[in-house]
């Protein structure tokens, strides 16, 4: 079934045929409908998988442009509104249009501090007179951000429209708010220089607040810009007859991306009869509620091969069974096995790489934070089990996510044994994601690591980190609301978003070099992760045993000290929020320690121990 499209008309509007005619363009069954037609027949808008409220000065409104349209919407349509939106069908607003959903309360959504849900904290924005005091009626060049936008999906590269509008200043009740709605990926467009340098006007033709030139919603299912999509959808409409391949013009790519993300709705909407059949009755179902078995199937195809090329002869039942299955007879030659387990998740890392549309690295910081759970007593892996959670369920984000972990699991030699990948509608955000897995390792009981040995007189030696690795995003993600994951800032001299992604180190092949060919005895390891320095070491201190942590012994590394910087953070919070660029500790007799150096140079060293309880940080 062809996806429908649904533009709305109303007195003063006069963008309805070139916007109708651009969705036709990419494949839409589109029809024009007057709002006093749709205000009659409310449940028609259920009709369609796109409703686009176009440009033009609807009602004559140029005092608070567009909230008399939008009163008639939430009015007289909210409750098919609310199911139109809660479907995740598209809605996308141009210029007047942008300005009433504006007015309507559905741009650009919602912020959710300190756990507090969803709905708690609409910001407060409007759209106001341009800075210029007049007109702008000219074309702009715009930079695409990452976001969950579904209409800028795929988009990576600068994209070039016309303008034309009077009252297209884009304006915060809290201008602080800036920050956060571009780091929780409500900005998928943004104005930018058309031949580069800093951004001054005409560049930005309104003064919008932080070069804003479309806003989304938290899933991306609505869009609004002041830009004119529709009206360069051809190279002819170009002023010098720019456009890319077939004389395509930058618009109609805004375009061809909802119709392909509607064609999608057939196994979720329209086959189960919700929009075909909803005048005459609405079906309800699983799929219509939310959850979508087809999807998993699809993520299940797509992450196959990966999973299987961790299971060698010894997985008995793996992907498709009711629960894995491993044969043991890999540890028959050991004297006195025993099993170590450690379950963990990523935190709020995964905010970060839902943001960033990155999701090919997430796995490795599961599979590598678990393993070193894992070394900290002295065994090693042998089977893991993933749990994947999404709001709604994307096939290729699930899959890559998946493969991820498959990947770490192969390079560490642990079977990926069996999984769960769950699409839970109403527990998380569509667009958000948890990630979580469980891994299994063995180690002779006589040669387990618990810290029993250690004594006074003993030193601390520190492994670097890669970075934040998994603990302490939400205070991060606090520090870094303010600017764009693409910021790149002179001490990091890369990309923000490439800093906070960079995948949690595993130290298992530095451990088994220390362990194995060289036979130095670790009498303690502790994995830096949430608590920091003084809540991990604490876990391996026998009675009795004081841990002296001498921070100058090393420098953290920028990420850290920017942190700092940019935070105000104080330095007890640091420390017992981040490793500050110490992911493993190890501790050493003095005998012990000087081979470790020889054999691992880049072993730190960076404390003691004496006489009394708990950890010290000088």
């Amino acid at each position: 079934m062809t996806a429908r499209a649904l533009v709305l008309r109303a007195p003063g509007i006069n963008c309805d045929r070139e916007t109708a005619h651009a969705c036709r363009l990419v494949g839409f069954e589109t029809d024009i409908l007057h709002i006093n037609h749709l205000i009659k027949a409310p449940e028609r808008l259920l009709d369609y998988a796109l409703l686009v409220i176009p440009g033009g000065f609807s009602y004559a409104d140029d005092l608070g442009a567009g909230t008399l349209l939008a009163k008639n919407l939430t009015t007289h349509l909210g409750p098919q509104l609310d199911q139109f939106i809660d479907d995740e069908r598209l809605v996308l607003g141009i210029c007047n249009g942008f300005q009433v959903l504006v007015r309507a309360g559905l741009l650009p959504g919602y912020f959710s501090p300190k756990g507090e849900t969803e709905h708690d904290n609409p910001v407060a924005a409007s759209l106001t007179d341009n800075a210029s005091a007049q007109f702008e009626c000219r074309w702009v060049t715009l930079d695409v951000q990452r976001s969950a936008c579904i209409f800028t999906r795929g988009i990576d590269h600068p994209i070039t429209l016309p303008v034309a509008h009077g009252e297209g200043q884009f304006v915060l009740a809290e201008p602080a708010l800036l920050g956060t709605l571009a780091m929780d990926g409500h900005v998928p467009l943004i104005y930018a220089p058309h031949a580069g340098g800093d951004l001054a006007y005409p560049d930005n033709p309104n003064g919008s607040i932080g070069n804003i030139a479309g806003v989304c919603n938290t899933s991306g299912s609505i869009f609004g810009l002041m830009p004119h999509p529709e009206r360069y959808v051809s190279s002819i409409q170009h002023p010098q007859r720019r456009g890319g391949a077939g004389g395509q013009g930058d618009g109609l790519l805004v375009f061809q991306n909802a119709f392909n993300y509607a064609q999608s709705l057939d196994s979720r909407i329209y086959a189960m009869g919700s929009l075909a059949d909803t005048q005459s009755s609405r079906q309800t179902s699983y799929v219509s509620s939310g959850v979508d078995i087809a999807a998993a199937e699809r993520a299940k195809a797509l992450m196959k091969d990966a999973v299987r090329a961790t299971q060698g002869p010894a997985v008995l039942a793996g992907m498709g069974a009711f629960a894995g299955m491993m044969d043991a007879r890999s540890i028959q030659h050991m004297r006195h096995p025993a099993l170590v387990a450690s379950t963990d998740g990523v935190g709020t890392k995964t905010l970060i790489a839902a943001q960033a549309g990155r999701f090919d690295t997430i796995g490795y910081d599961l599979v590598n934070h678990s393993v070193n759970d894992l070394l900290t007593q002295g065994a090693r892996p042998l089977f893991f089990m993933d749990y994947l959670a999404m709001g709604k369920l994307d096939a290729l984000h699930a899959a890559t996510i998946v493969r991820g972990v498959a990947e770490a699991c192969q390079a560490v030699g642990c079977a990926l044994l069996g999984g769960e990948t769950a699409e839970m509608p109403g527990v998380y955000l569509s667009g958000a994601f948890d990630l979580a897995g469980t891994i299994v390792g063995v180690v002779e009981r006589d040669s387990a690591i618990d810290g029993a040995a250690i004594n006074p007189g003993d030193v601390l030696f520190g492994l670097p980190s890669s970075g934040l690795h998994t603990n302490g995003y939400s205070l991060a993600r606090r520090v870094f609301a303010p600017y764009a994951l693409d910021t790149v800032f002179p001490e990091l001299k890369e990309p923000l978003v490439d800093a906070l992604l960079r995948p949690h180190r595993c130290y298992l092949s530095e451990i088994r070099t220390l362990q194995d060919p060289a036979g130095i005895t670790i009498k303690g390891m502790a994995h830096i992760t949430g608590g920091g320095f003084a809540g991990n070491i604490a876990r391996i201190l026998p009675g009795g045993r004081q841990a002296v942590i001498e921070t100058r012994a090393w420098t953290p590394p920028p990420l850290f000290q920017l942190l700092a910087r940019l935070g105000q953070i104080e330095r007890k919070e640091l420390y017992q929020t981040f490793n500050m660029g110490i992911g493993m500790v190890l501790v050493f007799s003095v005998e012990a320690a000087e081979q470790a150096r020889h054999i691992l140079p880049e072993l730190i060293p960076i404390g003691y121990v004496r006489q009394g309880n708990g950890v010290v940080l000088q």
